[in-house]
């Protein structure tokens, strides 16, 4: 073997990349000593590539061939390809055979580095989840502030305050209703998706109306019978039942509510069957205590987004009365 190299390298002092990668190949392969040697040359004879040199000398060749052809065929001059350009464009459409740099797989290296010290450390990893759940409330905080800063809400004057239960009398105002069955919540998501589309003009034409709130909601009677539950947006006071654009479903109904009196009490946290029996208990020994006279069902209003954090959540529950 080391006689046919020293052969090889006198007849090709400067051997192609191709032919330096078939020696190599043939001095590791394992058998080459007992005949699987004497394929490999023929087989890998057929990838051999010239030389830089050699392929030097055919461009060379090449454009001083073309050369002369474009000074014995000036018409035809326009039309024959400029070798430089499309070899220019050939490379630039090729995909860029380099390897990562260094920089870039060092950076991956510590990033993974980074990863796997915090997951083998409890207590960073406690600590940065704590983190993030603060910044998820601080933001959720923060939205809820703004919307409620930018939210038009009913004008009323309180006439008594004692705790957390308020004597209230309320302007006249314009609602836009609609009525669901089911069980509390199910009912005021339905209707609150059903008032929602017409606010947003989603089944009507004309512009969108500016959210409000609270969003109420109240049992539904029709010939003393229950028929489900009324959900309400109070409509911007710079509208009326004429002026607002007519809703595009029979379902949303537009009315005017007149001015009233009412008892309310105010409570945070997420609204619950239990919650809202322990302060409506609450209201009706006020009234008792006070003798009010109460006017129709009571009437829940809810001020927030779903998303506000519980111990944001303003709701209260209303009880008309007569003046």
């Amino acid at each position: 073997m080391e006689l046919e190299h020293g052969v090889a390298e006198r007849l090709s002092p400067t051997p192609s990349a191709t032919e330096r990668a078939r020696r190599a190949i043939v001095d590791i392969l394992p058998g080459h000593q007992t005949g699987v040697r004497r394929y490999l040359p023929d087989f890998a004879r057929g990838w051999s590539m010239p030389s830089a040199d050699d392929a030097r000398s055919a461009y060379h060749h090449a454009a001083g061939s073309l050369s002369s052809l474009r000074s014995s065929l000036p018409d035809l001059a326009d039309y024959l390809p400029d070798i430089r350009r499309t070899a220019r464009d050939a490379r630039q459409s090729l995909p860029d055979p380099r390897l990562p740099r260094l920089s870039s797989f060092q950076r991956g290296m510590r990033t993974q580095r980074g990863v796997d010290r915090l997951r083998d450390n409890d207590t960073l990893t406690t600590l940065l989840i704590a983190g993030g759940a603060l910044v998820a409330v601080g933001g959720a905080i923060y939205i809820t502030k703004k919307i409620a800063d930018h939210t038009e809400e009913p004008d009323y004057d309180v006439v008594r305050r004692d705790g957390e239960i308020e004597v209230r009398d309320y302007d006249a105002m314009v609602v836009a209703e609609t009525v669901k069955t089911g069980y509390h919540e199910k009912a005021r998501k339905a209707g609150f998706n059903a008032l929602a589309d017409y606010t947003s003009a989603h089944n009507r034409g004309g512009k969108k109306i500016p959210m409000t709130a609270p969003v109420l909601q109240q049992l539904a009677e029709a010939d003393g019978q229950t028929k489900g539950w009324a959900i309400r947006f109070v409509m911007p006071k710079k509208f009326s039942v004429a002026t607002l654009p007519p809703p595009g479903t029979n379902e949303v109904k537009l009315r005017d509510v007149p001015a009233k009196r009412i008892v309310s009490i105010r409570f945070n946290g997420n609204f619950t069957a239990s919650l809202a029996s322990k302060k409506l208990m609450t209201l009706y020994n006020y009234l008792a205590d006070e003798n009010l006279k109460q006017k129709g069902d009571p009437e829940y209003a809810f001020y927030n987004p779903p998303w506000t954090p519980g111990f944001l959540k303003r709701n209260e529950i209303f009880i008309e009365i007569d003046r």
